[in-house]
């Protein structure tokens, strides 16, 4: 029987919700929440010696810390395997999943297992890695698949324990992860195309040897037939946030957006403004932060007759690093909300 640690966050330890995603990492004995579950897939072949959980938000804003803190927790019970999550569609809980499971890989040596949806941010963490000794099961949007999660990653993690080779993404049911290996192939590069070729014309199934994103093909609003009566709003993905950043914006990743009040403002103040993002010298912004919303210039348009009317609110998240799917989401919820607020034109500020 192999020894198994077992990391949650806050909420499926059943520590708390939202009022408790402060919390620093912990550890106790046993299995808590749906680890209960996974000791159950695991039987009698391996034991989930101790769970070890953090708060969503904590873990987020001090995610060195927290990796240092729980690798420590985790090499006292010396286990042979950590399993993380599973975390579905919870963009805070799967990269916390993903950093969990690279960082006690890396440090101990120690064989990882995760699961989560395959949207969720943390798949693009986890990816970034390469990590050899990282898996990442797929799992539903919700809780609803639980059940079949635990069991995909008993299976994985009782074969991973007894030291079984595993086999590339697409014959074991693992989120793929951009590691390629060499192997003796018994055909030529040009006779696997024609073969992948003919079986595409002929409508029999293949699977590609270089996988590539397919992108939406998204079709250009109409021009706006009335510039000078339009309600115009700003929306930047610079991670311009009210000093502070009281919505805790993630620098890199991000899975939140918020929309803040202009009020009367003519211009957005130095001081009362900061950028979190990974991905540019924020310093340059906190100077003068107009560059990310430009506030002054958009007034003096107003002035002048050329759109209608500045919307009160800008909207604003951060893309660096962003997942694709994510950050569509995060479009798709600010459009609808800003044609709730009678938004009839956006301009969208580049970073």
């Amino acid at each position: 029987m192999f020894k198994v640690v077992h990391f949650l966050n806050q909420f499926f330890a059943g520590v708390g919700g939202e009022e408790k995603t402060h919390i620093a990492p912990e550890i106790r004995e046993g299995a808590l929440g749906p680890g209960k579950g996974l000791q159950v897939q695991l039987a009698d072949k391996a034991r989930i010696e101790a769970t070890v959980f953090c708060g969503d938000n904590f873990f987020a804003e001090h995610v060195e810390e927290a990796k240092a803190r729980i690798v420590e927790l985790v090499q006292a019970w010396r286990p042979q395997l950590l399993v993380a999550g599973p975390a579905f569609d919870s963009g805070r809980y799967g990269f916390a999943c993903a950093e969990v499971c690279h960082a006690v890989a890396t440090s101990l040596g120690v064989p990882c297992v995760a699961a989560m949806h395959p949207e969720n941010p943390g798949v693009d963490a986890h990816r970034s890695y390469n990590n050899l000794h990282v898996y990442v099961i797929p799992t539903t949007e919700t809780v609803a698949g639980m059940s079949q999660a635990l069991g995909k990653m008993a299976a994985l993690a009782t074969r991973l324990a007894a030291g079984e080779a595993l086999g590339p993404a697409l014959e074991e049911g693992y989120l793929p992860r951009g590691i390629r290996k060499d192997e003796v192939a018994t055909k030529t590069a040009a006779e696997r195309a024609l073969d992948m070729l003919l079986a595409k014309l002929s409508g029999r199934p293949y699977v590609t040897e270089v996988p590539w994103m397919r992108w939406e093909r998204v079709m250009a609003a109409q021009p706006l037939a009335d510039l000078a009566s339009a309600t115009i709003a700003v929306a930047t993905t610079s991670g311009l946030v009210p000093w502070g950043n009281p919505d805790q914006f993630w620098a890199r990743r991000n899975t939140k957006w918020a929309k803040y009040s202009l009020g009367g403002d003519r211009l957005m103040e130095k001081g009362k403004w900061e950028a979190v993002h990974s991905g540019y010298n924020t310093t340059i912004v906190g100077e003068n932060p107009n560059y990310a919303v430009p506030l002054d210039v958009m007034r003096e348009l107003e002035d002048s007759g050329v759109f209608g009317s500045l919307y009160p609110f800008y909207y604003s998240t951060t893309g660096g690093q962003g997942a694709p799917q994510v950050m569509e989401k995060m479009a798709r919820e600010m459009s609808q909300d800003m044609k709730a607020g009678g938004v009839d034109g956006v301009l969208l500020v580049a970073t």
